[in-house]
Formats: C-alpha cells, structure tokens, sequence
C-alpha cells in the first residue's frame, strides 16, 4: 500500500505535489480569515475609495491620452506643412527672401497650434542651424537648443516619420514661459520627395495643462492627492508647484510603481499611512498616482494589525515546515542530474544521469541525456566537417597550381623580354609573384575582400598580357566594404571559369566586371561577363554541388561554395545565372562582418 501511494505520488507533475503539501496552508488562512474578516477589517469603505480612485484614473488617463494624440496630430500635420513650404521656398539665397521664409515657417507654426489647443508651442531647427518658432523669436535664448543635444538626442532614438516624447523639463529656451516645465515632442523632418533631413521640430505641452487635470479630480476632498511619476522616478505634475520635477519621496515601494496593470496598496504606518493608487500611462511611460489619507478612510484598521500579524506568523511556520519535506522531495532526483552535469563540465561525455522519477524532474534528467548525446554526435560532424574543409582547401590549392599556367606565363615573360618590352615583363613577373604568394602563403584562411581583390588582379593583369584580344576588366568594390573577410581564393575560380569559358570561345575581346555590394547585413559580390554565356543544361552541370548529386563539372567552383558553406553557415553560397549570348553572372553572398577598421 504504502509503495503504491508513493509510486503514484512520483508520477505526479511538480506543480500538483506543491498543490498537495501547501493544500493545508492555504485552505486554513482562507477559512480564519473568512471567519474573521466581519469583525477584524471594514474593507468596504477601502473597496469603494479604490473603486472611485480608479474611476477617475481612467478619466484622467483618457484627457491626457487626448492631449498627448492631439500633440502627435499637430505635429504630424507641422510636419506636412514645413514640407510645403520647402517646396514652396524661393531658391534665392537673398537675406529678403530667408526673412520672408522665416515669416512664413513661424506664422504657420503659430497657425497650425490654434487648431491644437493642447500644445503650448512648437519649434522648428533646421539642419543649417536656423530656429523658428511660433511665439515671438528670442533667437538668442532659442539658440541654446543647437547646443543642448536635444536634435542629436531625437536622432538617436529613431524619429524616423514618428514623433518621439522627451522627459519634462523646466528649460530657459525654445519655450514661450521659461517657468513652466514643458512635455516636448520631437521629430525628424525629411524632405517627402527626396529623404533628405530638413530638421527637427519640437512641440511642447505645459506642465500645467496636466495640472489642471489633476486638480479639478482632486478637488472633492482635501486628503485625496493626484501626482504624475515618470521612468524616472520624479514627480512631472502636480498641483503643488513646489514639488514639480523633485523625486516621489512618498513611501512607496518601487515594485508598486514598476506594475503595469492598475494597483492599489497600503504604505505607510501609523496615522501617516495612506491608500495609494498606482496606474500606468505606458504611451509615455508615466504613473499616475493617487494618495488618500487611511485615516480618513478607517480609523479601526491599525487595531487589526497585530491579529493579523499572529496569523501571518503562523503560516510562515507551517510553510517552513512544508518546504522542508518538498525540499526533500524534489532536491534529491535533481542531485543526480547535478553530478552528471560536473562530470561533462570536466570532459567527461559518456556520463548519464539517472531517470528515477516520472514527473518534470524526470524529463530534467532525460533531456539532460538527450542532450549530452547530441553533443557526442555534434563534435562528430564538426570533426568531419573539419576534414572535408581542408579537402575542399588542398583541392582549391591543387587547382590553382597549374602547370600550364605557370609555364605560359613563364613564356610570356621570356617573349616580352626578348621583344624588348622590359617594363611589361617586370610587370607580369611581380604579378606573377604576387599571385603564387597568396596561393602558397598559410596563415588566416580567411582574408579582407581587399586583399583577395589584389590577388584577382594580378592574375587578371597576366591573363590580360597573355591574351590581350580576349578580355578586359572592371573592379567596382565600395570603399567601405574592403575590410569584409572572404575565404582566401574564393574570387579567382570564378575570374578563370569567367575567362576560359566565357571569353575565349566568343571570337572577340570581352569584359569582365567584379562588383560588391550590401543586402541587408549581407554581401554579394559577382564576377560577370558578357562571353557566350550557358545553356541551363551546362549551368546545372556546373551547380550539381547545390543538391549534393553527382560530381560537379567545375572542382574549382564546387571547392568555393563548400567553403562559403563551412565559414559562413547554410544561409550563404553561391549562385549561377546565365544566358546564352548574353554572359555569365556567378554571385557570392557572405555575411557583411565588421573589418578591423570597423566600417562594415
């Protein structure tokens, strides 16, 4: 019997063994405080205060959500009109034609704030430093907002076609009253049809304008008090002017005020305790906070503290007691997965733990074994896949040294020597040099783009010299994408495949153009021509490596995409498109890593 009841209770999932062990724990302070919640508190009177308090919260929330989307509108609606003016705008540089401008930019900023009361005053910096703004100028106060980091501070967080909201602040510029803390919203201007940045305007909404709100909601009763927290912690409204922009010094927990849902609590002690009511505005990630005196509310609540201290006392005991044995329980099973686990942390992957239990500390342990088996046959595959790079490698090497180029070449430096052209032969042999090099060299597997671009001309300028009817090239590679690191001879393959099968078969001189550009955080980078071209049955034949069925007809080509493959992930490779009589496009696509100067 008893062997049964533990089998049965070992099958069960955790969650429900909690349940069974804290099931006297929870049950008896329900039925004492039911029994005794008539005569030890008077919750109505509280119910009812919270009830009302988050009546008017939803009311105060809906007036400044109105304020705050008026404030959007109006300066989306600015935003449309400074674009219409830039069009509009005279393109003579004459001082008559900036003032009449700026009479302009300021009367419709001045306009368009009548039809949203709401906002107090809007300005507009353009990007040659010029403020406009829609009370009357006072250029050199205003002029402080260009090196106060206010338009690099909206940069940064993203204002593109969307207003962003900056923390109130009592500023001395680009306000029309200096005394009065401003709620400012600022957004990146772009010229509609071109892009290009106009500006940054900003648009503010004064503090008292949220003030009155709270005001006439706390105007009911004298111990009720409403206040608006931002993130950071500081009071941004408040009908008491004095403790505008000053920490909420109230004690208040700040887990209370972190809560996003509405939330009502008790703080304080004594006749300094209060009811404080605590809902979210998450558009600007403000709390409204409502305070009311719980003297006032019910006097007979602090003689309840001490009973319900006893009975808070008395469960903390009986749930010491009951941790213990679920400690007991559960600790156990997962001991053994923690032995396991030092084992494989010490190199040890032949280890596993044991299953003794059906519940989730079972499925910890099975999972564990699951795991370090896959990690077994991970090494495995890295293993092999290690091999196979170094394959693909020496293939790559293996047919790059060709004898019969390296003898041609050879043959082309001893005919231009001989014809007397000395320069065109110290050229071709440094070119020469330069190539077997980098094919010879070990070290990184990996270099920049740069570094291979300099590899493919050189074998570019030989095979110009040696067959120069036969092509001539173009490299267009963005300065900022030269520090990308690419597999060592990964571009070469398709420079050769490019010459030999492309252009020399055409009958006439041809071109081959090398290109890079960004996709996103990728790169692509294409050797082109424009030579004979292939049938799609020849670029299959040539692309047989994509679906890993029988052996490619270019070792060259197949070696590059294995290894853009093993560097980069499945995610990257390369690509054939061709047409015949019309050319060759072979494409890699890499990830666009940052380079050692940190450009890309």
């Amino acid at each position: 019997m008893r062997n049964g009841i533990a089998g049965w209770f070992g099958r069960l999932p955790i969650r429900r063994k909690i349940v069974l062990i804290f099931l006297p724990l929870i049950i008896f302070p329900l039925l004492a405080l039911g029994l005794l919640s008539g005569e030890m508190f008077s919750r109505s009177v509280i119910e009812k205060t919270k009830n009302n308090v988050r009546d008017e919260s939803r009311l105060i929330l809906s007036q400044m959500d109105s304020i705050v989307k008026n404030t959007e509108s109006s300066a989306n609606i600015m935003t449309t009109d400074i674009n219409r003016l830039y069009d509009e705008r005279s393109a003579s540089l004459e001082a008559i034609e900036e003032e009449k401008f700026s009479n302009l930019m300021e009367s419709r900023l001045s306009i368009d704030l009548v039809l949203f009361p709401d906002a107090d005053s809007a300005v507009f910096v353009d990007v040659h430093g010029r403020v406009y703004s829609s009370y009357p100028p006072q250029e050199s106060r205003d002029r402080k907002v260009l090196y106060s980091g206010l338009p690099e501070q909206v940069k940064r967080m993203g204002s593109y076609g969307v207003g962003r909201w900056l923390p109130v602040a009592r500023r001395d510029y680009m306000v029309s009253d200096p005394a009065v803390p401003v709620l400012t919203l600022g957004k990146i201007v772009f010229d509609l049809d071109s892009g290009s940045q106009l500006g940054t305007l900003f648009v503010n909404v004064r503090e008292t304008t949220f003030a009155s709100i709270l005001q006439v909601m706390g105007e009911n009763s004298a111990s009720k008090q409403y206040y608006i927290v931002d993130g950071a912690g500081r009071i941004v409204s408040s009908p008491n002017e004095q403790l505008l922009l000053t920490p909420f010094a109230a004690n208040v927990s700040p887990g209370l005020l972190e809560r996003e849902t509405p939330i009502s609590d008790i703080v304080g002690s004594g006749e300094g305790s209060k009811l404080v009511t605590v809902t979210a505005y998450d558009r600007l990630n403000w709390k409204l906070v409502n305070m009311v005196s719980l003297q006032t509310l019910n006097g007979d609540i602090r003689r309840n503290f001490a009973l319900t201290f006893a009975f808070g006392a008395l469960c903390l005991l009986l749930s010491l007691l009951l941790a213990g044995k679920l400690s007991h329980i559960i600790v156990n099973p997962l001991l053994q997965v923690t032995k396991a686990m030092r084992k494989v942390k010490e190199g040890d992957l032949n280890v596993t733990s044991p299953v003794t239990t059906e519940d989730e500390t079972g499925l910890i342990a099975s999972v564990f074994n699951s795991m370090v088996q896959q990690i077994k046959e991970l090494l495995n595959t890295i293993t092999e896949e290690q091999g196979r790079k170094r394959e693909y490698e020496l293939a790559l090497i293996h047919a790059q040294i060709k004898p019969h180029f390296l003898y041609n070449t050879l043959d082309t430096i001893y005919v231009l020597n001989d014809l007397g052209l000395n320069e065109e032969a110290r050229d071709t042999t440094k070119a020469l040099a330069d190539f077997y090099r980098v094919v010879l060299s070990k070290g990184s597997e990996l270099i920049s783009l740069a570094g291979e671009i300099g590899n493919v001309r050189d074998y570019l300028n030989i095979m110009q010299i040696r067959n120069p009817d036969v092509l001539r090239y173009e490299i267009d590679i963005p300065q900022e994408l030269e520090k990308v690191p690419v597999p060592k001879l990964s571009l070469q393959p398709l420079v050769e495949n490019a010459i030999y099968h492309g252009l020399k078969t055409k009958g006439s001189q041809g071109l081959i153009v090398i290109r890079a550009r960004r996709e996103g955080g990728d790169v692509a980078i294409s050797v082109e021509d424009n030579g004979v071209g292939m049938l799609p049955e020849q670029v299959q034949r040539i692309t047989q490596f994509t679906s890993g069925k029988g052996r490619p007809a270019s070792i060259g080509i197949y070696s590059v995409y294995e290894r853009i493959k093993l560097y980069f992930g499945e995610p990257y490779g390369l690509t054939v498109r061709s047409k015949p009589g019309e050319g060759t496009v072979m494409e890699m696509k890499i990830p666009g890593k940052k380079g050692e100067d940190g450009n890309v």
